[in-house]
């Protein structure tokens, strides 16, 4: 893994390296953002939170308010006597429904009530109700305990609005005063206008009046539910009092254990709402539930934004930031390829051509070292291109004159060759010839001489017979006429079935095309090339078969001899001083004649001459 990484290119290093320290640091930078965007969140649902309690106490508020004047009504009353009750009932009622207007329900009627739970005055609505509602009153009496009132749900209908509720009011006793219980009834004053806190109660224009309308993005959406989950007031475009509230299924926990909570509502598909959060809080005194209510992209909006902000200054950051780094880490790396690639060019042999670098730092100063090594190296090569030129020359000149000095030796053995060949046939083979006549008249003028003599002359003769036949082969093998009179392939296969035959080897000589006459000094260069190879084969192959293949193009011939004998070592035979001269006079040969020689050949495997040299056909003639 180390080494796949140290192959990877410097930039995409540093850049790897940078990418992980951006990574870690606008990493950490979008824990912390989105940490204070969760910190803003929770702020945001303690700001509603602390909303929904400020609501919750404007009507435990005005609970209160109704007690103090139900106080006031009845403190003068002496022992309240029923014909001072029903007027007393009544101006609390008007008081309460004219003078002092509610912003979230308005008082419709005034029941009084002594504590054994028999009605002794009554105003408004609802008219005088049943044994059963009288018992609800006597039980939120009951469970007010040491309380002054408590609201429960409403005991009774009305024909002007969606009952709020009925708010239950313990009397204090005055002077001797029996104790009493007052019941006050009202309903919700509800608006399809959204709510707004701090404004809402003061811009109430009475008990008839509505709440002021304002921007629907500054406000919420109240709720107050009974402990049925029945809405009793509704404030907001979607708001249904007087019908079950749809928040009830996730309210309903909460209000359960009497808590307060913030939640976000996801509504299912189909309720035609969007998600909202929700604030949900007891309120005092009763049973109720006070909802308040926003859109999640409203109440959240500060944090959403927050959010994107920050995820958009990390991503944005992020990529500028390796933006910068990728420019950066170029203008250190842009340099150091075109040193890279000049360092090439030189290692290729071009130390021609300048390094130019635009840079003033270390790369810089290093442009100018290796240039400076360039312009050596080229002068130094340029020497030793020179020194070699004139080596090759003079190896040349010595080689020319070698080749002219061995052509010079070749032409003298020939030279001399024919200069024995003629020796032997005027000089030697005569006297041989004449004294083989002198013997054979000898042995025809001993006439009665004994046996043994005349057997003496006759193994003579036939010595002399044999050294004559020998003269008569070494003058041919020295000056061979065939070669001359009919040319290069009739010598060959002379010499061949000559020299072959008589060691029982089966000859062939083939050729691809009819032979043409050669320059006589290149038929006599290829004729001792294939003589040496026909003495190699008799002398060591020990080969059943031999095959001579001749080859004839417009400018080469080729001559291939092949044989099935034991073969040998190339490479060791060449390196032999002792019994290679054969093989080397074949090498120099072909050399002279400007051609190549392949020879191939292994133990037990036979042997492969191949020698290929230059002609011109032009002057050459068809035999």
């Amino acid at each position: 893994m180390a080494e796949r990484f140290s192959r990877i290119g410097i930039q995409t290093r540093i850049m790897l390296y940078v990418t992980v320290g951006l990574v870690t640091m606008f990493g950490g930078f979008a824990y912390l953002g989105f940490r204070a965007v969760g910190d803003a969140t929770q702020l945001v649902y303690e700001e509603r939170l602390s909303t929904a309690y400020t609501t919750a106490s404007i009507i435990e508020r005005d609970f209160v308010h109704i007690a103090r004047d139900a106080d006031e009504v009845f403190a003068d009353v002496e022992t309240r006597a029923a014909e001072r009750l029903q007027p007393a009932t009544a101006r609390l009622a008007a008081h309460l429904a004219t003078t002092d207007p509610f912003p979230f329900f308005r008082v419709t009627g005034v029941w009084f009530l002594t504590d054994g739970g028999t009605t002794s005055a009554a105003a408004g609505e609802p008219a005088i109700g049943s044994r059963e509602q009288i018992g609800k009153i006597l039980s939120a009496a009951t469970e007010m305990g040491e309380a002054r009132h408590f609201a429960i749900p409403a005991v009774g209908a009305t024909s002007t609005g969606v009952p709020f509720g009925t708010i239950v009011i313990r009397l204090a006793q005055a002077g001797g005063s029996p104790p009493a219980l007052v019941a006050v009834h009202a309903v919700s004053v509800n608006s399809s206008a959204d709510y707004t806190p701090g404004t809402y109660w003061r811009t109430a224009v009475g008990a008839a009046g509505a709440a002021q309308s304002v921007p629907s993005e500054m406000g919420y959406h109240l709720e107050v539910v009974d402990p049925d989950g029945l809405a009793v007031l509704g404030i907001g475009a979607d708001e249904r009092p007087g019908e079950v509230s749809p928040h009830l299924a996730v309210a309903k926990g909460i209000m359960a254990r009497r808590e307060a909570a913030v939640i976000v509502h996801q509504p299912v598909p189909g309720e035609g709402s969007s998600a909202h959060a929700m604030a949900v809080v007891p309120l005092g005194s009763s049973r109720f539930y006070l909802i308040l209510e926003q859109p999640t992209d409203v109440a959240l909006s500060l944090p959403i934004d927050l959010g994107r902000s920050v995820g958009l200054a990390a991503v944005v950051g992020f990529f500028a930031a390796l933006v910068v780094a990728w420019i950066t880490t170029r203008h250190v790396t842009g340099p150091t390829e075109q040193l890279t690639v000049a360092a090439q060019r030189m290692a290729q042999g071009d130390l021609e051509s300048p390094i130019k670098i635009r840079a003033q730092d270390e790369v810089g100063r290093l442009a100018e070292n290796l240039d400076a090594m360039r312009r050596q190296l080229r002068d130094a090569y340029q020497q030793v291109t020179h020194a070699n030129d004139r080596l090759e020359l003079q190896v040349a000149e010595r080689t020319a004159r070698l080749t002219d000095l061995l052509g010079k030796v070749i032409s003298a053995q020939e030279e001399e060759r024919r200069r024995l060949a003629r020796e032997l046939h005027d000089e030697t083979a005569q006297t041989i010839g004449a004294l083989s006549i002198a013997l054979d008249r000898a042995r025809h003028g001993l006439g009665d001489a004994p046996p043994e003599a005349v057997g003496q002359l006759q193994e003579a003769q036939g010595i002399v017979q044999r050294l004559l036949e020998d003269t008569r082969r070494l003058i041919l093998d020295l000056r061979p006429m065939a070669l001359e009179d009919l040319g290069l392939v009739p010598a060959i296969r002379w010499y061949a079935e000559s020299h072959l035959l008589e060691k029982g080897v089966a000859t062939t000589v083939e050729l691809d095309r009819p032979a043409v006459r050669l320059p006589p000094h290149l038929e006599i260069a290829l004729f001792r090339i294939a003589q040496e190879a026909i003495n190699n084969i008799a002398k060591h192959a020990g080969a059943e078969r031999a095959t001579i293949r001749l080859f004839f193009s417009d400018d080469a011939v080729r001559i291939a001899v092949a044989d099935d004998g034991r073969g040998f070592d190339v490479d060791r035979a060449l390196a032999s001083t002792g019994s290679s001269f054969g093989l080397i006079g074949l090498q120099e040969r072909t050399r002279l004649l400007s051609g190549r020689m392949d020879l191939r050949s292994e133990v037990g495997r036979g042997t492969q001459l191949t020698v290929e040299v230059p002609i011109s056909i032009s002057g050459a003639d068809e035999v």
